[in-house]
């Protein structure tokens, strides 16, 4: 018997290569998912497995016909077939083999159909390779069929908040390193400065163990013309609250850690004992996959969030497993931001602005997403090139 194994990204893709490689005749003997695809045997020669048998049927096509008759049969089995072992014990070869024959001659009509499988609507398949899983996509095209499925599905199943900052309050802007939680701060800041004016806006960081990480809060406070406080600890941040209680938006950056580190543990810990006064704020970037975004949650579990923004739209190829995430967890979306520039690169999220963001795949002249800016550019830009 001549055995070969296959692996891949998906069934159809071993399947088409088995029939290239072995012909119409080839069997599978066992299919198992590994990690980041599938994992095929197949053979093509079943001279020892008719021995195994005892049979002689006229060919492999024989013996795959036959199966499925001795696996509808069960009580029945063949007078030459050795009796089954009693409960619990391990199945006899003639049957374990007559229930894979069963399965190979199944798999053996799906390689001799000679056509691919049904490709699915260009849209829906645009939107997997977004990032979107395709039980979402079915859920999408089922609820809310027609070309502006995914718009009409974010608008029901989404949470968005369409002004999140209005009542004001103090919001620590939590994240993994490297996401924007800095950046992210200094755009809103900006924005309500412009709107309320600098008495209003006051920032304390929480970020002493990163090179530069006080100091580049510090120059946005410089520009904008807000303080700019640091703090040690949970208790030096709980003054740091009070002595900021009369401005109407306080904005604290937080250090991004690896979950493993000691040190988030303990960061998180002061937040903890504020949540009466503080609001937490999930930073996070579009483009990564479930799994991240799951273990990302379990990092921060222990504190309630308020809300989330998702950052740098402008570099994420696949943004849909971070939405299908936030509408899994009913997490209300904040803000998107888009790009490097403040305060105009961020806005608030809606539902139009997220569904431009997957452009319909096989329209003719379909382009690449285009990120809309929050803001004509003729708004001043405070730190435009900062």
């Amino acid at each position: 018997m001549k055995i070969k194994r296959y692996t891949g990204t998906s069934s159809r893709e071993i399947l088409q290569r088995m029939r290239r490689e072995l012909g119409a005749d080839a069997v599978i003997l066992s299919n198992r998912e590994i990690v980041g695809g599938v994992e095929i045997v197949a053979a093509i020669d079943f001279e020892e497995v008719k021995s195994a048998l005892g049979r002689t049927p006229a060919g492999p096509r024989a013996a795959a016909a036959a199966a499925p008759r001795a696996a509808a049969a069960p009580a029945r089995p063949a007078a030459s077939a050795p009796a089954l072992p009693p409960a619990g014990g391990a199945p006899s070869v003639p049957a374990e083999m007559a229930r894979l024959f069963a399965e190979m001659a199944d798999l053996r009509r799906l390689l001799q159909s000679g056509g691919p499988a049904p490709a699915l609507p260009p849209q829906q398949a645009s939107l997997i390779e977004s990032g979107f899983s395709p039980a979402f996509v079915q859920a999408c095209a089922r609820e809310f069929p027609g070309p502006d499925a995914l718009k009409a599905y974010l608008r029901a199943h989404l949470p968005l908040a369409a002004d999140p900052l209005a009542g004001g309050g103090a919001h620590a802007f939590i994240g993994p390193t490297g996401v924007g939680k800095t950046t992210t701060i200094a755009k809103l800041a900006a924005r309500q400065v412009l709107r309320h004016g600098a008495d209003a806006v006051a920032l304390i960081t929480l970020d002493t163990y990163r090179i530069g990480g006080v100091e580049q809060l510090k120059i946005y406070g410089r520009i904008l013309g807000v303080p700019v406080a640091v703090a040690r600890g949970a208790d030096e941040l709980a003054r740091h609250l009070a002595a900021f209680s009369g401005r109407r938006h306080v904005f604290i950056d937080s250090i991004g850690l690896s979950p493993r580190d000691e040190r988030l543990k303990e960061q998180l810990s002061w937040l903890h004992g504020l949540d009466a006064q503080v609001g937490n704020v999930l930073v996070m970037t579009g483009g990564m996959t479930k799994p991240f975004y799951q273990a990302l949650s379990k990092s921060y579990e222990d504190l309630d969030m308020a809300g989330c923004v998702i950052t740098k739209l402008d570099e994420s190829g696949a943004p849909g497993a971070a939405l299908e995430w936030l509408m899994e967890r009913a997490l209300p979306l904040w803000f998107c931001t888009d790009g490097q520039g403040v305060p105009e690169d961020i806005r608030a999220a809606d539902a139009g602005y997220l569904a431009r963001l997957f452009p319909a795949a096989g329209a003719e002249g379909a382009a690449a997403p285009v990120y809309p800016f929050s803001s004509p550019r003729g708004m001043p830009l405070a730190m435009q090139g900062t």
